[in-house]
């Protein structure tokens, strides 16, 4: 409840100050329990420990102190400590906070300070006379406990843990390896020479016991006057002494050792005469390789006019050219090598980084409607010209220029690298439409930047347009083939896969084989279930294009997929090194670590994601997700928040009210859920989490039914196209043991064991099977399988659906 709903209460300030007055007595310091209260000099003493506390708040404890037990409302704080009794009420709620801190209570069960609601506070204690041991960190019903010499020196080494000295120690190491660091980096930039900045450490370690010596003089000042008033034996004080000392005298050794060997280091270098040193600061620089080219992405002027899409992406479509067709005669650098040069690199450059012999690359323009494409071909051993070619043609011929110039660049590379005259008579022309081609290639564009529906929409329009402009465009069918699949993997809509299965089985039975068609069939496969067969297409598509990074990804999903981990974890880091600016593959990585339950890992990967594309929504949900399972919630509800900001998902709204349903408010966790079916009607797992959230909502029983009805049916139509899928035949089980059809949800769950199961959110789905079944013998391995995988262990000590074996999961977990 807000402080506006509760009931005003005037207080007159003066009465307030009239009626409590604090003891004198308690600045000199009180107990509380087992903690000694030293108000004057801003310290409370727990645990042996001393711990600062700031002069308002003390001041507010002494007020609560001299109350002896009596209920204080907020404006009698405000009045006495503000001397405002319309002050703003957080005031009173910042200060209560921070004197909790430091006396380590807690609100829910407090030991010192009591929580009235609409009342005020009370001190829970009575206050007693401070033991005249209380400057030194053992309460007095400690220090009785200690005999003899064993007292005195348990006292003086944990003095010493608790001073000053110490503490100034800390902070001083802290800074001055602050400072070293900027050496560092600062004197290179100013010719430093080396021993610059071992002189600058050994000021540091120099300084070190003079800033020790002083703190541990003003230390030993306030425990002698301490002493002094309290008729302390000064032989105590004295041992006192010796104890700090030997610490110094330690200290003092180190810095010996330390500054001696940093002395005859600084003379030895600052005698080395500068032409004695040679530094290379070179990269390594790659042997030319006789038969190797590198083409250079191709530029537009003029784009308004100009067709950039196309001209970009005719680097892509040349080096592919030559890696299909000339494999045995040429060795072409890729385009993630070439697209990692600087954008103004020298030829001497390209030659170093690279190791070709040859680079192409061309510029294009439009000149009165008609498009010339200007190419040349370089050797960079010479940095001669060696080939130039002009192509003109009108914008609808740009299939044709783009032929005639794959024929010409190849044919000139086999002129001066085999001496070969011959005319390549292959037809590299994927299509004779131009209208066709130029839909393409907007599509790939489409698709290359695609992890959400909206984008594969605007792919499939594209791709259609092709198709429909020329149906034997083998390239334009695969492309639509997997952007179907990808719909039905983002949506769980089965229309999309049955459409994606009538492309792809025209593709099957087409005698053209390209990598396009054979990566389609390989995920198509991988995505029925037809784990074999996918594999077969997959490695196929890999001899094609050995390098790309797209089989990788679909390899390392599949054997995800077979539960062979080891294989999938290598292949997506293989396909990361293909393309390190590549943010899917680190999102894909990512996945793949959390579902294996390896969190920390995830995190890594999901960071890299933000860092290349800080706009992707779904990694800020990932993100979110991985933090909310490692119980840091508040990084959780950040990364969230920044995931609606970007793009409103179905997958954080159902997180949203996953922790609205373990905080047990379950009407607004069932809010949360429904938004998210809104936008995503066909996910059977939203429609079960909202059964699970009206499971627990008081008259929702029907409600909940519904739900899981719904997830079920859904669930059972994603199970025709693949009945492998062993997270799917859990989540069907746990269905049908919502529904208290237990014979079937006992079948599904034979099915779900069937492979070799790692997946530690199967376990979660088969564990409440069993609970819902009556079969605690089955529930408890589950749950021991769950959390060996990797599932949170606190996490389920919160779930409300293992509140009956909270005492046997407290044991194990």
């Amino acid at each position: 409840m807000s402080a506006s709903n509760e009931p005003e209460v005037t207080v007159s300030l003066d009465k307030v100050k009239e009626h409590f007055v604090v003891d004198a007595e308690l600045h000199q310091g009180f107990q509380l329990g087992s903690l000694v209260i030293e108000p004057d000099l801003g310290i409370v003493i727990r645990n042996g420990q001393r711990y600062h506390l700031a002069p308002k708040a003390m001041e507010v404890l002494l007020y609560l102190s001299s109350t002896n037990g009596e209920v204080v409302s907020r404006e009698q704080i405000l009045a006495f400590a503000w001397g405002d009794n319309h002050a703003a009420k957080t005031h009173v709620t910042h200060v209560i906070s921070e004197i909790r801190h430091v006396l380590d209570d807690h609100k829910e069960c407090p030991t010192y300070i009591q929580t009235i609601p609409r009342k005020g506070y009370r001190m829970l204690l009575p206050t007693a006379v401070k033991s005249v041991n209380s400057i030194w960190p053992f309460p007095a019903d400690q220090v009785h406990q200690i005999s003899g010499s064993e007292k005195k020196w348990q006292l003086s080494f944990s003095l010493l843990k608790s001073s000053r000295l110490i503490n100034a120690s800390v902070a001083y190491l802290v800074v001055s390896w602050v400072l070293l660091q900027v050496f560092s980096i600062i004197l290179p930039i100013f010719d430093v020479p080396n021993w610059g900045g071992k002189v600058g450490a050994l000021f540091l370690v120099i300084g070190f016991p003079l800033v020790i010596s002083f703190q541990w003089y003003k230390e030993f000042k306030i425990k002698k006057k301490f002493a002094h008033k309290t008729n302390k034996n000064h032989r105590f004080i004295y041992q006192q002494l010796s104890v700090d000392s030997f610490f110094i005298l330690i200290i003092l050794l180190i810095i010996y050792y330390v500054s001696t060997h940093l002395i005859e280091k600084i003379e030895r270098e600052s005698n080395l005469q500068p032409f004695n040193v040679i530094v290379d600061y070179k990269a390594p620089i790659a042997n030319v390789i006789e038969n190797a080219v590198a083409v250079l992405p191709f530029h537009a002027t003029g784009v308004d006019n100009n067709p950039q899409y196309f001209v970009s992406g005719l680097q892509e479509e040349l080096v592919n050219l030559l890696t299909l067709k000339a494999v045995a005669v040429f060795k072409v650098s890729s385009i993630r090598a070439v697209n990692a040069l600087e954008p103004k690199a020298s030829i001497e450059e390209i030659k170093n980084i690279l190791g070709v012999k040859y680079i192409v690359e061309g510029r294009s323009k439009v000149v009165n409607s008609v498009l010339i494409i200007n190419t040349i071909m370089t050797d960079v051993v010479t940095g001669f010209q060696v080939w130039s070619d002009v192509s003109e043609g009108s914008i609808e011929e740009l299939v044709i220029l783009y032929s005639d110039l794959s024929r010409k660049i190849t044919n000139a590379l086999r002129l001066l690298i085999v001496g070969d005259n011959a005319v390549n008579t292959i037809n590299a022309m994927p299509t004779e439409n131009f209208a066709a081609y130029d839909a393409y290639l907007q599509g790939k564009v489409k698709y290359r930047n695609s992890k959400n529906i909206n984008m594969l929409v605007a792919a499939e329009k594209l791709f259609i347009i092709a198709l429909q402009l020329d149906p034997d465009f083998i390239q334009a069918s695969s492309a639509l083939c997997q952007t179907y699949l990808d719909k039905y993997l983002l949506s769980n809509d089965t229309k999309e896969y049955e459409k994606g299965l009538n492309v792809c089985q025209l593709i099957a039975s087409n005698r053209i084989v390209s990598f396009e068609s054979e990566l389609a069939l390989g995920r198509l496969y991988r995505v029925n279930g037809q784990y074999e067969k996918a594999e077969t297409h997959l490695n196929k598509a890999k001899l094609i294009k050995p390098e790309s990074s797209e089989v990788f990804i679909s390899l390392a999903d599949l054997y995800a997929k077979l539960e062979q981990s080891d294989k999938a974890e290598i292949l997506y880091q293989q396909a990361i090194n293909l393309e390190l600016g590549n943010w899917n593959h680190y999102y894909d990585y990512g996945l793949f670590l959390f579902n294996s339950g390896r969190y920390e890992q995830a995190i890594s990967q999901f960071n890299k994601v933000i860092l290349i594309n800080k706009n992707k929504a779904m990694a800020y949900n990932a993100l979110g997700a991985v933090y909310y399972l490692l119980l840091d919630f508040e990084q959780a509800n950040i990364a969230w928040s920044k995931s609606l900001a970007i793009e409103p998902t179905s997958l954080t709204f159902s997180n949203l009210g996953t922790v609205l349903f373990f905080m047990q408010r379950y009407e607004n966790a069932a809010e949360m859920y429904l938004q998210s079916a809104e936008l995503s009607p066909l996910n059977p797992t939203v429609w079960g989490n909202l059964g699970d959230a009206f499971k627990y909502t008081k008259n929702q029983k029907n409600s909940a039914k519904s739900a899981y009805e719904k997830g079920l049916k859904l669930a059972q139509k994603n199970a025709i196209i693949n009945d492998k899928d062993s997270s799917l035949q859990a989540q069907i089980s746990r269905y049908y043991s919502e529904l208290t059809q237990c014979t079937q949800a006992k079948d599904h769950q034979d099915i779900a064991l069937k492979n070799n199961v790692q997946d530690p959110y199967i376990y979660y789905d088969l564990s409440i099977v069993a609970i819902n079944c009556f079969d605690v013998n089955d529930m408890k391995p589950f749950i021991k399988k769950a959390i060996f995988f990797g599932y949170p262990r606190q996490l389920l000590l919160a779930d409300p659906q293992f509140y009956d074996y909270k005492h046997w999961l407290k044991e194990i977990v």
